[in-house]
């Protein structure tokens, strides 16, 4: 299940996502493009709900492209993110850069700036490998409102240096990766599972890609979410 635009708006939980999860969290991973949160914040957004999930039912784009990051082991790396994200970054034992770098991580950056957009281009154009969280322009707001997300900020970099010469990894949906983890946080095959998602042109497609089911379901239609919260067999 999707999160931005399908389970909540602005991190608030809508009431139909909240009475499906309460119904269905056993057997329900949600699966986020989200790359400003830890999963601990989702845990306790959560639980005010009075839903109680594992941790392995939360996957995120921004934790797995940090973890992705910490796999290459000591080297330099240049984390363009909200703090909280480069807290985690730096917990994993990443060692920062903000001037030089090996590796580039990607993830919705709200203190993006024209600095940070220098510093990261040139770390490309010198050879740096770039981590991209997910390639999302926008996310919903409330009130109608758009987010710009981590994609956006890579169509700034893009405008700066040749992408394609890049070594770059997405990470997050339509990407397999994040799908396959919730998989196997469930122990089902990803014919055996749903993806409820809002964005056809991710949560859909990378699902279907997959050979998964998917139901296109938005909190701002929550009909679908009602109805399913009363009775989804599969």
């Amino acid at each position: 299940m999707d999160w931005d635009g399908c389970c909540a708006i602005d991190n608030q939980l809508t009431e139909a996502a909240a009475a499906f999860l309460t119904a269905h969290h056993a057997r329900t991973v949600i699966v986020s493009n989200n790359s400003s949160n830890t999963v601990d914040d989702f845990l306790e957004i959560l639980s005010r709900s009075g839903i109680v999930m594992r941790r392995e039912q939360v996957v995120l784009a921004g934790v797995e492209a940090i973890d992705r990051a910490a796999m290459a082991g000591q080297v330099d790396v240049m984390v363009l993110a909200h703090p909280r994200m480069r807290a985690v970054a730096r917990n994993t034992g990443i060692r920062l850069n903000r001037d030089e770098a090996e590796i580039v991580v990607l993830l919705r950056d709200t203190r993006f700036s024209y600095s940070r957009l220098e510093r990261a281009a040139n770390a490309l154009r010198k050879g740096a490998r770039l981590i991209v969280a997910n390639p999302d322009l926008t996310h919903p707001g409330a009130e109608g409102r758009i987010k710009p997300e981590t994609g956006a900020l890579l169509s700034a970099l893009g405008s700066c240096v040749n992408l394609d010469a890049v070594d770059m990894e997405v990470v997050g949906k339509p990407k397999p990766g994040l799908y396959l983890k919730a998989c196997r946080a469930l122990d089902l095959a990803p014919e055996e599972v749903v993806m409820l998602g809002d964005n056809p042109a991710t949560d859909l497609a990378g699902a279907q890609a997959l050979g998964m089911h998917s139901l296109l379901v938005r909190a701002d239609e929550p009909g679908v979410l009602e109805a399913l919260a009363r009775d989804f067999s599969f």
